[in-house]
């Protein structure tokens, strides 16, 4: 059972690895799914979301590639996300780390090798000022790389998910219900060749900047 009790905690929510993923990545690169280049990414966001003083808990789907992923991350605590739209899985997922007891959470995704601790920090801090407000990193593709919470916020439905309204129908649906928003730092999440090309030039020590070299022209 996770253990989270009184803590602040960051969720990564990811595919298992080897069950695929970022197809339209992959359908640009005209390769097919490589699960190399998925689990590079998972470790690379793992490795700068890493903050002092908050724990970190890997959510998989589908629920029965957990036992693969923890043993990927033995470290970590592995739980297995809901069953639903990624909407209802946000949501769910926060609802539990918050029956178990976490004090506040911030939900990001797995492909984000430029996140920083800093950001997990910003985050947290912004929660301290006004307990009550939603805080969001925006990405660059026009949706939201992190979201973070005291409570579950009435946020995840009617969203498009996957599309470049993500955000904007996020502060929209806060408006409506007179939550107040705080953002942190604008990131790439890597969806494109563009923000492959971008990690390779600008994070070379990164595993993903590695598989870029390795499997994209111009290295």
């Amino acid at each position: 059972m996770v253990d989270v009790a009184g803590a602040d905690v960051v969720a990564i929510l990811t595919r298992a690895p080897s069950s695929g993923g970022k197809t339209r990545l992959f359908d640009a690169l005209a390769r097919p799914q490589d699960e190399t280049l998925l689990t590079a990414l998972l470790l690379d966001t793992i490795d700068g979301a890493s903050t002092p003083g908050v724990s970190t808990v890997v959510a998989v789907t589908p629920a029965a590639a957990c036992g693969a992923v923890a043993e990927l991350l033995p470290d970590l605590q592995v739980i297995a996300q809901p069953e639903g739209t990624l909407g209802d899985r946000m949501r769910m997922t926060m609802q539990l780390l918050f029956e178990r007891g976490a004090a506040r959470v911030a939900l990001i995704g797995s492909d984000l090798p430029g996140i920083e601790a800093a950001d997990i920090r910003a985050a947290f801090s912004a929660l301290s000022r006004e307990p009550a407000s939603v805080v969001l990193g925006p990405a660059t593709d026009g949706g939201y790389y992190l979201i973070a919470a005291t409570h579950v916020p009435p946020l995840f439905d009617g969203v498009a998910w996957g599309t470049s309204g993500v955000l904007d129908q996020t502060l929209a649906a806060a408006a409506r219900t007179g939550i107040r928003v705080q953002t942190i730092a604008m990131r790439d999440d890597i969806d494109s060749v563009a923000e492959l090309l971008r990690v390779r030039a600008t994070l070379p020590q990164s595993r993903t900047a590695a598989w870029a070299r390795a499997h994209l022209p111009g290295s």
